[in-house]
């Protein structure tokens, strides 16, 4: 629909108010840095099909001019080939009649006539009347890096426009491995090895040598991976304020020893233990920016989501005074190169456009190693990143934006994101804090908390490794209530978790109280189970998880930094550094192996021969030959029991013995098997015999390995193993 009202001044009207405005513009943020800058001067270095110099900018009103290019060039060639912003700096005389596009800024390719950034500028992304506001424009110079550039405004007619000027800022783009930070105990040669097969893995590109082919979005030369004994990051400095994006678990060796947990069986390529490319073909998750999530749930309502006027959005905006119950406006986070694509999250995908570059450089404002540990912290603003509609419409209009305070001013606020990696300890620390800079009034009144977490995989996942990590869930010290069944989840005991069989919604978890500790197997073992906890000063009960299957992600976190505990803070504060600790337990390494002459297996018969334990038909008489160990934490699942065992004499016929699997707690035979002597291809040789088993169902029962000896023969036993299967 055509739009009916075009309000303007007339020329030359508004100098001394764009001065008055100018002294009561917000405070800016902390100055970025780029690789290189250029500054176009909008009535000196950019061309115009339309418009009048007007004050130290360039303008059109409606009553004088058409629809046109308000300012375009200057056809620059020493951009590059890398990638950036223009921040384009425009005002207009009316911000709320409507909230119809008033412009349209391009960034756009000369020679090839190829657009390739262009945002519309709607009215209501204007804070202030006749007042400059700067708009940021994210482009890549991939496809035109040979071009003549121009950056463009197209002024559509609808309100007085004035530009100022446009500044490019640009990083170039160097393809190549991230640089590696060692520390482990293995040369610097076998982790290259590890980690350009961990890379590769993802499925961005290839690295030997270096193809033009790599893509930007992966891990690339401004990025850093960290290699220590139990866990390999690719840490994301290029369009991410250096999220983790990709995760392999290490087995803890030395030396050329070092080797991936997690395989893919046919291909043996390294599986991350983190959403992002987890299948080796290089996507990223559609419902997610990159492999951790960040939510701010922000109450302030803005310009047309407020219709009783008292400044929030209620879930019923004919209320009055104490009768109005207060409700999410919109959702702030942080700005990063992968957008959020997932039409199951409309709201999300409404702040779609404009994200970050993919070369975008963003460097550690902290970084700091010593032998044995490696600490970063980078400084990402908060911006609006999701529409909720408030007003009716969901076009995603101030996206990007600075947070919005109550008294209706939008101006920088900053979450430090930080890592602490460990090269000898399974173990990584996340840490987040707030910065309110000094011009800014008290923060943290308009928000509840910092909502999400790591995305270990998608969901439904793919990757088996991680299919099943939720399957078990143990709370920490206290027992935690649920919302599926049982319901109840004891404290230091693993529970299986029974999910609806066709869920609908999301299963989400929080304010838990306690860390908690994830398995695929009901147990703590090495390389398919999760713990985490917060350890911060203070506000460290919001512990928790989701099955999101409206984002499509299997998410451990909760929140942190919460309104009425860390927030509010001060005008020039910070909150709180708060720290969620994420490890991969190791209590348990399989297979579980007992030596027969060991203290963990009974012996009812026989007697310590070497390496084993023995029988013979002159001393023993048929019985138990050993049993045990009444284990209860193997866990649940397939398993299969290994029996390493020898004879003397394979001639003569008959059933030497019978192994099992029993359930002392239920008084079950699980599995078992006769061993025949023909079963023996040599005297006095070991053969393996395995015993398939399940203890599903039965997890914390009390479960034994068993053979009985039939006193047919000498039968010598070296261990018993135990393997999932």
């Amino acid at each position: 629909m055509p739009d009916t009202q075009k309000i303007s001044p007339h020329k030359g009207s508004v100098y001394a108010t764009l001065v008055l405005l100018a002294i009561l513009s917000p405070a800016k943020a902390f100055p970025e840095s780029f690789d290189r800058n250029f500054t176009y001067e909008a009535e000196a270095d950019l061309a115009h099909e339309i418009g009048y110099a007007d004050a130290s900018g360039w303008a059109a009103n409606v009553p004088n001019q058409s629809n046109g290019f308000l300012v375009y060039g200057p056809y620059a060639t020493n951009w590059g080939a890398g990638a950036g912003k223009a921040v384009f700096r425009l005002m207009v005389d009316n911000v709320s009649s409507n909230n119809l596009a008033v412009a349209r800024i391009e960034i756009h390719c000369h020679d090839s006539n190829r657009t390739i950034a262009a945002q519309d500028v709607l009215r209501g992304d204007f804070a202030q009347p006749f007042q400059y506001q700067e708009f940021d424009l994210w482009f890549d110079l991939t496809l035109c890096s040979s071009d003549r550039m121009e950056v463009r405004v197209r002024w559509l007619d609808r309100a007085f426009m004035n530009i100022e000027k446009v500044t490019v800022h640009i990083d170039d783009f160097v393809a190549g491995q991230p640089a590696i930070k060692n520390f482990t105990l293995s040369s610097d040669a076998h982790v290259q090895s590890l980690v350009r097969r961990a890379i590769e893995g993802l499925g961005f590109g290839t690295y030997d040598p270096v193809a033009s082919q790599i893509r930007r979005d992966g891990p690339n030369a401004s990025d850093l991976v960290f290699v220590g004994r139990h866990y390999m990051a690719w840490i994301d400095q290029t369009g991410f304020y250096g999220k983790m994006n990709g995760l392999w678990l290490l087995n803890g060796a030395s030396g050329g020893s070092l080797a991936f947990l997690h395989e893919d069986p046919s291909t043996h390529r390294p599986i991350s233990f983190l959403g992002v490319a987890e299948d080796g073909d290089g996507a990223w998750m559609a419902g997610y920016s990159g492999a951790e999530h960040f939510e701010l749930p922000h109450e302030i309502a803005e310009p047309d989501e407020d219709p009783n006027g008292n400044g929030l959005c209620d879930t019923d905006e004919s209320c009055q005074g104490s009768a109005c119950v207060r409700r999410i406006c919109n959702w702030y986070g942080v700005n990063e190169a992968a957008a959020v694509t997932d039409a199951d999250v409309p709201h999300w995908t409404a702040c779609s456009n404009n994200h970050i570059s993919w070369a975008r450089k963003l460097s550690a404002t902290v970084s700091e190693q010593t032998g044995t540990s490696m600490k970063l912290v980078y400084k990402a603003p908060i911006t609006k990143e999701a529409d909720a509609a408030r007003d009716g419409v969901q076009e995603g209009d101030r996206c990007h934006q600075n947070f919005l305070f109550a008294d209706g001013v939008r101006r920088p606020v900053y979450l430090h994101v930080g890592y602490t990696l460990y090269g000898d300890r399974n173990y990584f620390d996340r840490t987040y804090q707030f910065e309110n800079p000094a011009a800014n009034p008290g923060f943290g009144y308009e928000i509840w908390s910092v909502i999400g977490g790591l995305v270990l995989s998608k969901l439904p996942a793919t990757q088996p490794v991680k299919a099943g990590l939720f399957h078990a869930v143990r709370p920490d010290n206290i027992s935690v209530t649920g919302p599926v069944f049982p319901l109840t989840f004891p404290a230091d005991k693993w529970t299986v978790r029974l999910p609806p069989f066709l869920p609908v919604q999301d299963e989400t978890w929080g304010w838990a109280g306690t860390s908690l500790s994830w398995s695929a197997r009901g147990r703590a073992s090495r390389g398919d189970s999760v713990k985490m906890e917060s350890i911060g000063p203070s506000d460290n009960d919001d512990t928790g998880f989701c099955a999101c299957y409206v984002h499509g992600g299997m998410e451990i976190g909760g929140a942190v930094l919460h309104r009425g505990i860390s927030l509010p803070i001060a005008i020039g504060a910070r909150s709180i550094e708060t720290t969620r600790r994420i490890s991969f337990p190791a209590d348990y390494i399989l297979p579980f192996v007992y030596e027969a002459e060991g203290n963990s297996l009974s012996k009812a018969l026989g007697r310590q021969e070497g390496d084993g334990w023995s029988a013979n038909t002159a001393a023993d008489s048929q019985g138990h030959l050993i049993y045990g160990p009444y284990a209860s934490h193997w866990g649940d699942g397939n398993m299969v029991a290994v029996f390493r065992m020898m004879i003397d004499v394979v001639t003569t016929g008959g059933n030497v013995a019978t192994i099992d699997i029993y359930d002392s707690t239920s008084g079950t035979v699980l599995a078992s098997s006769v061993i025949a002597r023909a079963s023996f291809a040599q005297p006095n040789t070991y053969r393996d015999f395995s015993l398939n088993f399940s203890l599903s169902g039965r997890l914390g029962h009390q479960i034994e390995t068993r053979v009985r000896w039939h006193d047919i023969s000498y039968l010598k036993v070296d261990r018993i193993s135990v393997f999932d299967r």
